[in-house]
């Protein structure tokens, strides 16, 4: 069996139920793009149907300097996560003034540091009637007040662009992935009511699994699709399928506490949602070449959690809101673990580097890029794609992977089929992603 996915992206004036007055740039919709998915070894395979994406669009919540041009990723890597001087050794005959800056002077060059030029958000942190100091409960009520219409509108669009006629029967799992909301009932029933779901339809919320859970979520719906493929809806072994929705809206637990890793943080997040549509399909389909162009094929799944990394990501609950705690430590440990990982996997396909044309890399900010592409021994060249998507929307945990995705599809259809890997980062460290062919 294999499953199509196919992305499509609105601009934001055309959703008015969604709060976004901060707009300053507008995307060229795209033509939906059919992505296949399946386990090469098994006779079953989950089919990704459809794949919709949305986002927020805001200015930096802080004074940031001119963005340094996405293009420049691409001939050096000299942006760091944090930027410090070596210690000098000075002659003792010559007085040496040390001079620390105050933290408010080094936001601008933190957020330069990015490589962030846009991001989107569903909450205005500069809007005087945002509350930064608001409880943990009302941050949560206002991401429900606006997580919801946001879920129930991509959902829609995925489901539509599946060609699923009857949702309450031919959807038999609903998987909301977040870490940056947590409410019941929620986003989930939101859905479920707003796409006419089945009272009876399966339901799983993963959370806190940081950036890379988008994986465990497209997992869990193949899974659940592998399983269902032979049920019938209407007299037909059609199959049941899987709505996967991520939504992540970090800015409703802004807070802009003057510490380092609270400008970091802030500098770096911004809000988006993707839905899946999870389905099966028989594997002869792509052995017999019968998938469309753009289709991404799976070959299957990896999670590697990283000892002695706990302290690198820890997200948490605080009264204030949710948390995340990045470690300086964090981009040692990815140049550590990255390269050891993704060789023990490729070996267990068969495959080598160099058969790897195609790498999705999470674009979680210049140092998970750089630390990554240093562990695996590759140029800056082959990370274009994540290099993009951090500039364009920053880092929006699960959703950022599937919009490196969406791009790599579209520009395999132009340019020749390629076999790929996809890999993101969660707390433990853990490395979660996927290996996969996109057909040309």
């Amino acid at each position: 069996m294999a499953k199509r996915l196919s992305y499509t992206r609105r601009d934001h004036a055309s959703s008015p139920d969604i709060h976004c007055r901060m707009m300053h740039e507008k995307f060229h919709t795209p033509a939906p793009v059919p992505v296949n998915i399946y386990p090469g070894n098994n006779s079953l395979a989950a089919e990704i149907d459809t794949l919709s994406l949305y986002d927020h669009n805001t200015k930096h919540p802080c004074p940031t300097p001119s963005p340094t041009p996405v293009s420049s990723h691409f001939s050096h890597g000299t942006s760091t996560f944090l930027t410090t001087t070596q210690p000098l050794s000075p002659s003792p005959a010559v007085p040496v003034a040390v001079i620390t800056l105050p933290l408010s002077a080094k936001i601008p060059r933190i957020y330069a540091a990015t490589k962030i030029a846009t991001r989107h958000k569903a909450v205005d942190p500069l809007e005087p009637s945002f509350n930064r100091a608001m409880a943990i409960r009302d941050r949560m009520s206002l991401f429900l007040e606006h997580a919801s219409p946001l879920a129930v509108d991509v959902a829609k669009r995925a489901v539509a662009g599946a060609g699923i006629v009857d949702p309450a029967r031919e959807i038999g799992l609903l998987v909301v992935v977040t870490s940056t909301g947590f409410i019941a009932p929620g986003v989930d029933v939101a859905v479920l009511r707003g796409l006419g779901l089945s009272s009876s339809v399966g339901r799983v919320v993963i959370s806190f699994m940081g950036c890379a859970a988008a994986m465990n979520g497209i997992r869990t719906g193949a899974d659940y699709a592998i399983a269902h493929a032979q049920d019938e809806i209407g007299g037909q072994r059609k199959g049941k399928k899987a709505l996967v929705v991520c939504v992540e809206l970090s800015s409703v637990n802004g807070v802009f506490k003057q510490t380092m890793n609270d400008v970091i943080i802030s500098s770096l997040f911004g809000d988006g949602c993707a839905a899946v549509v999870v389905g099966a399909a028989d594997a002869s389909a792509v052995q017999n070449g019968d998938l469309a162009p753009g289709s991404i094929v799976l070959r299957g799944s990896f999670s590697q959690l990283v000892d002695g990394t706990d302290d690198g990501i820890i997200l948490g609950v605080n009264h204030d809101g949710i948390t995340c705690d990045l470690s300086p430590k964090l981009p040692g440990y990815i140049k550590l673990a990255v390269g050891p990982a993704i060789e023990l996997v490729l070996e267990g396909y068969g495959l080598r580097k160099k058969d790897i044309g195609l790498w999705a890399i999470h674009p979680g900010g210049p140092k998970i890029i750089e630390e990554s592409l240093a562990s695996l021994g590759l140029s800056d060249e082959v990370a274009s794609v994540s290099w993009e998507m951090l500039s364009r929307f920053g880092n929006m945990l699960s959703v950022s992977l599937p919009f490196v995705l969406q791009k790599m599809a579209g520009d395999v259809v132009k340019n020749g089929g390629k076999t790929g890997v996809a890999f993101s980062f969660g707390p433990g460290i853990t490395v979660e992603g996927v290996v996969f062919d996109v057909v040309a």
